[in-house]
């Protein structure tokens, strides 16, 4: 019988061309690939450590837009009003001409990508720039600060030429309000210059060592040249110890061409230096994570719209008295989201108003209002038709907003 013994010393030094080292990191206690380039790479998974500090860093959920190629809505040139996969918002230089597409490879495979879906960007008509972008919540990064964090993303041009792109990650300053974001940009920048973001943020400079892997550290940033292929690029960033919070960006560098579409995918955070491969969480987590920051009554593929049809997931209740009278009911959501939702909005299922529906009568009931509003649940007033009647059967869809867009 034998065995290994290992003695604690430092990480071996950058192994000459075409070799690599195998060591055990006594820190993390993992076991290590030390590439000749001086990148690190970690060979086996040991949990929680390994884990996605991301939400939907795979653009699996959408529940706002579209997956078909569709503009993207409230597309804004200083905030994160432009919601795509959730948690993920796009800012622009030009609000009329970026659209945003949800692919789902399961079916035909592509070379390179290891997550099943990814985002496309496009231009149409008009050239600009872009940025996309997550803020991440206090209570979701506070175990980080202090320590080391690898950043990356997979990009691939489908079309237009190779673009330099800008991969990088912001603090909310001390100066900052906790989980509360200042207008995003001041400024998005001309081609090659850098936005100008709002007050107490600033962008964390990546580490020098070890080097961003496909990319080169430029300042604040990474810089990566996308290609016609699928290519992971990455950078490790050490997080402040007295930052509020984070914020994920990928910017589009310069204004390119008027017709641009570059992909997206497999975005992700994790806890040191490490390049991870990314591995899909259950959907069932990631659902969870989604609907802490919105969440709805329609069905997860459905866009919330006016007169989506009866029965297709509303909130039904009973109407207690008939006729022209006051009416409540109640809407648990099916998570506790992160904090109480600044928006609600109602959707009326049979009519293209935002009013509660009589289902039995066919006819719309008036002034709804939602009243009572907790992070659990909000409360629904309303006054029914005259033609209500008791027991007659009543429906809203509902959905609940507490992202961070400013």
């Amino acid at each position: 019988m034998s065995q290994l013994i290992f003695t604690k010393v430092s990480a071996p030094s950058t192994p000459s061309a075409s070799k690599a080292t195998i060591y055990v990191d006594t820190t993390t206690r993992r076991v290590t690939q030390l590439d000749d380039t001086g990148v690190i790479s970690i060979l086996n998974n040991d949990g929680l450590q390994d884990r996605n500090v991301l939400t939907n860093g795979g653009l699996y959920i959408q529940q706002r837009v579209a997956t078909a190629a569709t503009a993207i809505p409230s597309v804004s040139t200083t905030t994160r009003a432009g919601q795509v996969a959730d948690a993920w918002a796009v800012t622009t230089g030009n609000t009329t001409t970026t659209s945003w597409t949800q692919v789902d490879a399961i079916g035909a495979a592509e070379t390179g990508l290891l997550a099943r879906y990814y985002g496309r960007i496009t231009q149409a008509t008009n050239a600009a720039k872009f940025i996309f972008s997550q803020w991440i919540l206090a209570s979701e990064i506070a175990h980080l600060r202090g320590q080391k964090v690898r950043l990356s993303v997979k990009l691939k041009q489908f079309i237009g030429s190779n673009q330099t792109y800008k991969l990088g990650l912001l603090q909310l300053t001390s100066a900052g309000t906790v989980d509360t974001s200042p207008t995003f940009i001041s400024a998005i920048g001309a081609s090659g210059t850098n936005p100008t973001w709002g007050t107490n943020l600033s962008a964390i400079t990546p580490d020098a060592s070890p080097t961003g892997e496909n990319g080169t550290i430029n300042g604040s940033y990474l810089e990566i040249t996308s290609t016609a292929a699928w290519v992971r690029s990455s950078a490790v960033f050490t997080i402040p110890t007295d930052c509020k919070n984070l914020v994920f960006v990928l910017i589009k560098d310069a204004t390119g061409g008027t017709t641009d579409s570059v992909g997206i995918a497999e975005c992700q955070m994790t806890q040191g230096p490490d390049i991870i491969d990314y591995v899909t969480p259950p959907l069932a987590e990631e659902l969870i994570r989604c609907q802490r920051r919105f969440c709805k009554t329609f069905a997860l593929t459905t866009v919330p719209v006016q007169n989506a049809g009866l029965n297709t997931g509303e909130l039904k209740w009973a109407k207690v008295v008939a006729g022209a009278t006051a009416g409540r009911s109640q809407w648990q959501f099916p998570v506790q989201m992160w904090k109480t939702p600044q928006t609600i909005t109602f959707f009326n299922p049979a009519a293209a108003n935002a009013q509660v529906r009589d289902e039995t009568n066919t006819v719309d009931c008036s002034a709804t209002t939602a009243v009572g509003t907790t992070d659990r649940q909000v409360g629904i007033t309303y006054t029914g038709n005259a033609a209500t009647v008791a027991e007659g059967l009543m429906g809203v869809h509902i959905t609940a907003d507490a992202e961070i867009v400013a």
